[in-house]
Order: C-alpha cells, then sequence, then structure tokens
C-alpha cells in the first residue's frame, strides 16, 4: 500500500467527521447495538465486555453505540444482559466509557437503552402497550396500566441519567425490532384505546414524555438519538409513510440522530408459511450478503426519510462494501453508516479500510452470531449458507 492510496482514503467522505448534537465524530462510521450476553447474572458489567468496547474503540470506528441495557426489571429481555436499572451498575458502565476513550483515539461512546416488552426471552410473564399474542414464545403479554407506563417514564429518564453520571457521550432508546417502544409506536402491537393509543401522536406519547422527562434530568446538551423501525414488515404495522411521520415529530422534538431499521423478531425469524402472509422483510434478506446490490436493504427508506428531518441519519442494515458506504454518503441518503455484525467478525475493520487492506467485510451474514447469543454470548461462528 503506497503512502499516496492512505492518503485519498482519509479524504473520503468516509473518514470526515460529523456532528451528532454537540459531539464531534472522528468518522462516519458508528457501531451499532447488539445483545452481547456478557454481563454477570445480575446485570453487571464483567471485564469481558468491556473487553469488546476496548477492541472495537481501538478498531477506528468514530462512534459506538453501547450494549441493550434493560432500564427495569419488567423489561430485561435476556438472563446476561447488561443492567442500568439501579445505581449500583454505574461503577461497572463507567468502566466500558471509560476504556473506549483511552483506546478510541476520539472515539464516542453511547449507551442503548431499552426495555424488551412482549419480547423478552427472560421473564415469564411480560407486559406490553396492548395484550398481543408474541408468536416466538407463544405468550400473550399483560397490558400495562396507566401508573406502570408512568413508571416505565421515570425508569427511562433515570438511565438516561446513569449513563451521563458513568461517563457516556450519548443515550440511544431502542424503539425499533418490536421492543417496548416499538410496541407503542406500532399500530400492530399498540390496540390501546386511552391517551397512549390510536392516532399516530398518541402512539407517540411514551417516547414524547421520555424525551422530556430526560432533559428535566440531564439537561439539553446531553444527545439523546433514537433507533426506530422504519417498516415494521407486518400487516397492519408501521409503513413507510408512517415512520415518516414518526421520525419527523422525532427530529422536531430533540433527538440528537435517528438511526433507522425495521422489522420485529417474530417476522425477521419466520417464514411467509408460518406467517400467513407474504412478508417485505424476511430472514431471508439479513443472510447471504455476497453482492453489492443486496446491500444496504433499508436504503430506500432511508432516502424518504431523510427528506422530513433536520437531523443526522444513521443506517443499518446488511452494508458491507467501502463503497457501498461511500456511495451512501455521497449521495445524502444517510450521514452516518452503522454497522454490527460485520464488526463481530473484525472489529478493527474500520482502520482495515482507512489503511486500504479491505474493501469489503469478512462477514458473511449468515447469523450465527445471532444463535450464538441464545446459547451463550456473541461471537462470530460462520454458518454454511
Amino acid at each position: 500500500m503506497v503512502m499516496s492510496e492512505v492518503h485519498s482514503r482519509e479524504k473520503s467522505l468516509v473518514f470526515q467527521p460529523g456532528k451528532i448534537g454537540g459531539m464531534v465524530i472522528k468518522n462516519r462510521l458508528v457501531r451499532s447495538a447488539t445483545y452481547e450476553g456478557m454481563a454477570a447474572e445480575d446485570g453487571s458489567v464483567t471485564d469481558e465486555l468491556v473487553k469488546v468496547y476496548k477492541n472495537l474503540a481501538a478498531g477506528g470506528v468514530g462512534f459506538i453505540i453501547a450494549s441493550y441495557a434493560y432500564i427495569q426489571p419488567s423489561g430485561r429481555g435476556m438472563l446476561m444482559q447488561t443492567g442500568i436499572d439501579k445505581d449500583d451498575f454505574i461503577p461497572g458502565l463507567r468502566k466500558i466509557a471509560q476504556t473506549v476513550h483511552e483506546h478510541g483515539n476520539g472515539c464516542k461512546v453511547a449507551l442503548q437503552l431499552v426495555h424488551s416488552g412482549r419480547q423478552s426471552f427472560f421473564l415469564p410473564v411480560t407486559v406490553a402497550p396492548s395484550a398481543i399474542l408474541e408468536s416466538m414464545r407463544n405468550i400473550v403479554p399483560r397490558e400495562m396500566t396507566i401508573a406502570e407506563i408512568e413508571e416505565t417514564v421515570e425508569a427511562f429518564a433515570a438511565a438516561v441519567s446513569r449513563a451521563k453520571e458513568a461517563g457516556f457521550d450519548a443515550v440511544q432508546l431502542h424503539a425499533a425490532h418490536g421492543y417496548l417502544l416499538s410496541e407503542f409506536l406500532s399500530p400492530f402491537t399498540n390496540k390501546r384505546t386511552d391517551q397512549y393509543g390510536g392516532s399516530t401522536e398518541k402512539r407517540f406519547k411514551i417516547v414524547e414524555d421520555i424525551y422530556k422527562r430526560s432533559v428535566e434530568k440531564v439537561g439539553k446538551d446531553f444527545p439523546i438519538l433514537i433507533k426506530m423501525n422504519a417498516d415494521d414488515f407486518l400487516e397492519g404495522g408501521i409503513d413507510l409513510a408512517e415512520s415518516k411521520k414518526i421520525a419527523e415529530r422525532l427530529s422536531g422534538m430533540g433527538f440528537a440522530a435517528i438511526e433507522i431499521s425495521g422489522g420485529m423478531w417474530e417476522v425477521i425469524t419466520r417464514s411467509k408459511e408460518e406467517l400467513g402472509w407474504e412478508p417485505v422483510l424476511t430472514i431471508e434478506a439479513r443472510i447471504g450478503i455476497n453482492s453489492k446490490d443486496k446491500e444496504a436493504y433499508h436504503l430506500q427508506y432511508a432516502r424518504e426519510i431523510k427528506k422530513v428531518i433536520k437531523v443526522p441519519l444513521i443506517l443499518v442494515g446488511g452494508i458491507r462494501s467501502f463503497d457501498v458506504i461511500e456511495e451512501i454518503l455521497a449521495e445524502g441518503s444517510a450521514d452516518f453508516i452503522s454497522l454490527c455484525r460485520p464488526l463481530i467478525r473484525q472489529p478493527g475493520l474500520p482502520n482495515k479500510w482507512l489503511k486500504g487492506e479491505a474493501e469489503t467485510a469478512k462477514c458473511i451474514s449468515c447469523n450465527g452470531c445471532v444463535s450464538s447469543i441464545m446459547i451463550g454470548s456473541l461471537k462470530c461462528t460462520p454458518q454454511a449458507i
């Protein structure tokens, strides 16, 4: 690799700084959050978990969205899930933030906050906006009371405050993939007839309440991001027209950035025969991404949502190749590109791209990493596809 080639990569849009809220992000590469299965049984941070973020930070990514941290016991989704529902967890979480800052050469880090709602794989009894069957576990959740919703709002805000105290640069609310906030936003899972259900505005209310209460605790300068579905890929759920309305409201409210994704667990893991209809996006679209035309399967949504928001858009979903990332950024369809599975296999991929030592991630999109967390902790376990 000659110096001129390295220099040209440094000038690439991929490695230009960008801003999210008041944060300057050193490049346009974001590590998208995922469940790691590496916390202790009580939800506390372990050395193994800290090491994951040390490697990611040293690998050259500009912004890490860490974990998948539950904000209250009723929202815990997995056994070895990281917790942020009590002050006792702050010292351990601080180790993650400090490690990223020490080893990341300017890398920023946020903590993702979640309530799993009806999609908990841990709790025998789950709660949700409405009593709609969750078909993966064949469990009907209990509909939340108004008092419980208000308690959850307070729990999210308290978690935002703890994340700031622990030294994170930002937080991200997980309102995608069929977890609790996604369930409230979606007409597929929210059949309420009170102030938290019905119209887009009413289904949006819990997110608005969480944002306002969080700002009361941490101020307007601490960046709060959100991850949302551009499409639920379920009949009667969020579609592009609805997600554009939601994204526009999020942008106007003050969220620092919006990461778009899609689907709920019951659609991305089940066949059309099981579902009884032809879904737009199934597990088949997420595996075997072996050509550039299969990458960025949410790009069509980004192009439309970008038109109605005034904050940075982070795009995730099957993105593997350096030149695909460059093209997306150049056309202005996204401000940042988010990667998860490629960085599980290659945490140092951003540095390799910068040095010109790689063009495409080694990730073969087999989803073996998803299987790994069901039986242990997150790792790359390549499977035949």
